[in-house]
């Protein structure tokens, strides 16, 4: 009907690496690779965990709701950090029940797993472009 649109998309604008506000090292395809380090540097510095390049650092962002499967994640969380050198970073809201899941599993995990249970869109960009997977 003359409407269309990319589910989950996002404005390629906003989020453009080379121009993006909320970065601490903005990039493009020639600097991508040292930028990606410096800003996972300095997201692990921002949500308070130990600064290394070297550990795999993995991102959540997403609403807490049982169709996005937070339980599934918040379940696997514990067998993943046991098993790997890995920091895990969660951004998001939604059920309280999740939202108190999240904080059980961060106080459990401390130096490897931070949950921020609000609306934070700075954060959301810099997890974007400092995670080595989402």
């Amino acid at each position: 009907t003359g409407i269309t649109g990319i589910v989950n998309g996002m404005d390629v604008s906003e989020w453009d690496p080379t121009k993006d506000k909320f970065l601490a090292v903005n990039y493009d395809i020639t600097t991508a690779l040292e930028a990606k380090a410096l800003n996972k540097e300095a997201l692990q510095a921002e949500v308070g965990l130990p600064v290394d390049r070297k550990v795999p650092l993995v991102a959540f962002i997403g609403r807490l709701e049982e169709q996005k499967g937070p339980d599934v994640m918040i379940a696997a969380i514990p067998e993943i950090v046991k098993e790997e050198d890995v920091q895990i970073i969660l951004l998001g809201t939604g059920k309280k029940k999740f939202e108190r899941l999240l904080k059980s599993v961060e106080e459990k995990f401390p130096g490897k797993v931070r949950a921020v249970v609000r609306f934070n869109a700075p954060l959301a960009h810099q997890m974007m472009a400092g995670a080595d997977l989402l």
